[in-house]
C-alpha cells in the first residue's frame, strides 16, 4: 500500500495534525483539543484521534487504505509513566514515533537544520539542537514550572485579585474586568481556582494582553514573563557553550512579551521554515531513515 504520513502537534490547548503523501504534498489539515499527555493520556488520545479525522475528512481519504506513519510532538513526554501509557495505547498505525513537542517543533522551525526554540503557550519551554546534540530548559509542568506562560499569567491574576479581594493591594480596571467575568463572586472565584486545569487558568491570558497599555499591573505581568523567556534563553547558551544560535520564539504568549525581551535574545530571532505538525513528520521520516 502507498505510504502516509501524518505529524501531530499536541499543546495544552490545541491539536494539529497534517497529512502528508510520499511526496511530501500537504493533502489535509486537522485540529483538536488539549494535548498534554502528563495531564490525561486519555483525553491526549481523543484529541489526536479527533485531529487526525479531521484532517482526512480534509483530504477525502480512507486512511485504512494506506500504511500510516506517525509522528507525534505531545507535551508532557517528559514523565516517563505517560509517556509510556501513551505508547501503550492501541492504535492503528503502521508507524508511531514519540517525542516532545518541542523537539517536534524544533525540527520544524528550522527544517531540520541546527536551530532553537522557546515555546511560550500555555507552558514554557527552551530546545536546541545543535550538532545533533539537543538542550532543553524549562517546560517541566504547571505551576512547578512553565513560568512566564499563559497557565503561570493566568495564575498571577487570579494571586493578585484575592489579594485585592483582602485589600492587601488596590483593585485596578484589569482587576475588576477580571473579577467581574465571576460575577463578583468571591466563594465562585474561589471554587474556579482550587479545580482549575492549566488550559484553565491559560484561558485568562488574554485579560492580561488587553490591559496592558492601560493597567501597569498588566504591563508588570508581561515584563516578568519576558524575563523568565530570558532565562530560558540563557540556561540554553549556558547548557550548549553555544551563544549565538537561530531561535524562534512560538506559542500564543510570544508576540506579547518579544519587545520586552533581551536584546540578545532578539538579535538571534529568526522566522520559521516550517510549523510543528510538519516537524513531527520530520520526526517519523527520520527514524525510518527517510531523511
Amino acid at each position: 500500500m502507498e505510504n502516509l504520513f501524518i505529524g501531530v502537534d499536541g499543546g495544552g490547548t490545541k491539536t494539529e495534525a497534517v497529512i502528508q503523501n510520499a511526496a511530501g504534498q500537504t493533502l489535509g489539515v486537522g485540529v483538536g483539543g488539549l494535548g498534554n499527555i502528563r495531564t490525561s493520556v486519555t483525553e491526549s488520545w481523543h484529541s489526536v484521534r479527533t485531529a487526525i479525522d479531521a484532517a482526512a475528512t480534509a483530504a477525502k481519504i480512507n486512511l485504512k487504505d494506506y500504511d500510516v506513519h506517525v509522528g507525534m510532538g505531545m507535551a508532557g513526554t517528559e514523565l516517563s509513566t505517560a509517556a509510556k501509557e501513551f505508547l501503550n495505547t492501541p492504535h492503528s498505525f503502521k508507524t508511531l514515533v514519540l517525542d516532545s513537542d518541542a523537539h517536534a517543533a524544533c525540527l520544524g522551525v528550522h527544517g531540520g537544520k541546527d536551530g532553537a526554540i522557546i515555546i511560550v503557550g500555555t507552558g514554557v519551554i527552551g530546545y536546541l539542537i545543535n550538532h545533533n546534540q539537543t538542550y532543553r530548559a524549562g517546560g517541566y509542568g504547571f505551576p512547578h514550572s512553565d513560568e512566564g506562560g499563559g497557565a503561570w499569567l493566568g495564575l498571577e491574576l487570579f494571586r493578585l485579585t484575592f489579594k485585592a479581594i483582602d485589600q492587601r493591594i488596590l483593585w485596578t480596571p484589569m482587576l475588576k474586568h477580571f473579577f467581574a467575568q465571576f460575577n463578583n463572586n468571591a466563594q465562585a472565584f474561589y471554587d474556579y481556582a482550587n479545580t482549575a486545569k492549566p488550559s484553565d487558568y491559560a484561558k485568562f491570558a488574554p485579560v492580561v494582553f488587553e490591559f496592558a497599555a492601560q493597567d501597569p499591573l498588566a504591563k508588570k505581568l508581561l515584563i516578568s514573563a519576558a524575563f523568565e523567556v530570558d532565562q530560558i534563553f540563557a540556561g540554553l547558551w549556558q547548557q550548549s557553550k553555544v551563544k549565538t544560535f537561530p531561535l524562534a520564539l512560538l506559542g500564543g504568549v510570544a508576540p506579547f512579551i518579544t519587545h520586552f525581551t533581551s536584546k540578545e535574545l532578539q538579535k538571534n530571532i529568526v522566522e520559521r521554515k516550517f510549523d510543528a505538525p510538519v516537524g513531527a513528520i520530520m520526526l517519523v521520516k527520520q527514524y525510518l531513515g527517510l531523511i
